[in-house]
């Protein structure tokens, strides 16, 4: 067995890599710090040899309150290579959030892939393996959004253009999502003060040298100033109780299909800003691949099964979903 993906999400890569969740192995392998692929990282820590990661996840994962000893922690820069009991595992780009990476495994009995989260264009497909794992957080075409993702940053920018001078702004997403959206707005001229709160305020730090832009003038968030001409940076989870408060408030999500940018209320707006592929990127870059087989994560996508059908009856491709 190559890979497998087993039901508490955790993916099996050759004989000694577990990537994105517990499994009793010596290697496991985090491609990037969001909760899903962190899950059980304590158990791992606890009884794994190494937890490998770049440098920028390891960092990530401190920051949100993770503690790997140092002896454990072995942070591996992309496209370099380590080798284990035979094996050997490499870390390759990814474009999720900053420092996500794919996972190559090479031994004895082939090579095993597995793209983590990931969008297009950006991420440079694993080429002939054996076997891919391959993330299908979209895995059917009525789940694609409408419009890309530079209509919804568009969106997003005249939204602000707009409201800013009249009310403050709030923008909710998860971490990595928002560091990346800072980036992206300073980049195309957004001048605005931006509020963050402290964890969403270290892991911007971080964001940006991995992104090598400046994202100039950022403050820890204080309510009192919370002013028109700034925008304020939280994570999802503080949206409930934030909603009630005089400002403009906008939420990222990848589950918007009405449009770039819908208008709930006077308020409040979604935008469909995603960092996963959609249904069409991930056949394009299987295609890229040419895996002898691929594995569709069941674990964490939604109609795993109908895209590993898609890639069996129309591609030809030897494909099933696990779990």
């Amino acid at each position: 067995m190559l890979a497998a993906v087993m039901p508490n999400g955790a993916v099996l890569l050759g004989s000694n890599v577990v990537a994105d969740s517990y499994h009793r192995r010596p290697v496991r392998v985090v491609t990037h710090a969001h909760e899903d692929h962190t899950k059980y990282l304590s158990r791992s820590v606890a009884e794994s040899l190494f937890i490998v990661a770049t440098p920028v996840t390891h960092e990530f994962l401190r920051i949100l309150g993770h503690s790997i000893p140092q002896s454990k922690a072995l942070s591996v820069d992309y496209n370099k290579e380590i080798e284990f009991d035979g094996e050997r595992v490499k870390l390759l780009p990814s474009r999720h959030i900053a420092g996500s990476a794919q996972v190559l495994v090479e031994g004895p009995d082939g090579t095993a892939g597995y793209t983590g989260d990931f969008k297009m264009p950006g991420t440079p497909p694993m080429e002939d393996l054996d076997v891919l794992v391959v993330d299908a957080t979209y895995g059917s075409p009525h789940l694609s959004r409408r419009g890309t993702e530079w209509d919804a940053l568009g969106a997003l920018i005249d939204i602000i253009e707009r409201r800013s001078p009249e009310s403050p702004l709030v923008i909710y997403g998860y971490n990595g999502k928002l560091q990346e959206i800072m980036v992206e707005l300073r980049i195309r001229g957004v001048k605005e003060t931006f509020l963050a709160d402290d964890t969403t305020l270290k892991l911007a730090k971080v964001a940006s040298r991995f992104y090598n832009v400046d994202i100039g003038d950022v403050r820890l968030y204080n309510k009192d100033e919370l002013t028109p001409g700034s925008i304020a940076f939280l994570h999802v989870s503080k949206s409930q109780p934030m909603l009630k408060l005089p400002a403009v408030h906008i939420i990222l999500t990848g589950t918007e299909r009405r449009g770039p940018a819908v208008r709930v209320n006077d308020n409040v707006y979604r935008v469909s800003f995603s960092d996963h592929a959609t249904f069409w990127e991930v056949v394009e870059y299987i295609k890229e691949s040419r895996p002898k087989k691929v594995i569709v994560d069941a674990s964490r996508g939604f109609d795993s099964k109908f895209m590993a059908e898609y890639l069996s009856k129309v591609l030809n491709i030897d494909a099933v979903s696990e779990p």
